[in-house]
């Protein structure tokens, strides 16, 4: 099993070392978790004015189809489980994170304008590829934000995280601490739905510190669309945790 998270008195983002605070300030802004804060700054960042919706990222209904083809037009080949890495992936640096990419699986489609990388299969890989991409996506503050606008789905969360971006980007505090994906774990699967459990790794610089985050994915309108919680939060799953035990390797150092 994987190591145990800590308990909130004792939590990891409080601990008083700027690298570990860099790293974690990434990944929780790549998943929308609201409980980051900046180091020496007592008083926190300034709120933000309200986000307006985006109207190019619907909100779900239980109504829709649940079409098996994604927009670009990749297939639905694989099955309900995901027991082992996809092995037809190359990494691709986005600012100072590695993005996978499956020639099966997506994306699919990259914006020539804002980067964003779309259209996954509706697989469990597709949702894996997916929600990698949208960690890796933080590695740029600009396309973190562009990838969130476009493929999130409405609600209060989005919106938390859309201002949370956005206050990172306007500190000017934009750069990026040396993170990498290591591995994985699903943690269930639907024909609509997909939790997934990632795991990223940071160098303090004396150790290599392990950070655990999960996202809930939903298939809509032919791709795969993060859900956040009304917190921000994107899944049940976040912390520091010791070691990669219970996890699928899977990296741009792994494959």
């Amino acid at each position: 099993m994987a190591g145990t998270e800590e308990e909130t008195d004792n939590a990891w983002w409080t601990k008083p070392t700027f690298i570990i605070s860099a790293i974690a300030v990434v990944l929780l802004i790549g998943m929308g978790i609201i409980l980051f804060t900046f180091l020496g700054n007592e008083e926190g960042p300034e709120a933000a004015p309200p986000v307006q919706p985006q109207t190019s990222s619907p909100t779900a209904t239980a109504s829709e189809s649940v079409s098996g083809e994604s927009v670009c037009g990749l297939e639905a080949t694989g099955g309900a489980t995901l027991t082992s890495a996809p092995d037809d992936v190359e990494w691709e640096f986005l600012g100072g994170i590695a993005a996978p990419r499956s020639v099966e699986h997506g994306p699919g489609l990259v914006d020539e304008q804002t980067g964003v990388r779309s259209c996954y299969s509706h697989t469990p890989e597709g949702a894996l590829l997916a929600a990698a991409n949208q960690i890796a996506a933080s590695g740029d503050p600009q396309l973190l934000l562009a990838t969130t606008r476009q493929l999130a789905l409405e609600g209060p969360g989005k919106i938390e995280t859309v201002q949370l971006i956005e206050r990172r980007i306007d500190s000017g505090d934009t750069s990026i601490p040396p993170v990498e994906i290591e591995g994985f774990r699903l943690l269930s699967y639907e024909d609509a739905e997909a939790t997934l459990e990632l795991v990223a790794s940071g160098d303090s610089g004396t150790e290599l510190l392990y950070f655990t985050t999960s996202l809930n994915m939903e298939w809509h309108q032919g791709d795969w669309y993060v859900r956040y919680n009304d917190d921000g939060s994107s899944g049940p799953v976040e912390g520091q945790i010791s070691d990669l035990d219970g996890y699928i390797l899977w990296g741009s150092s792994v494959g």
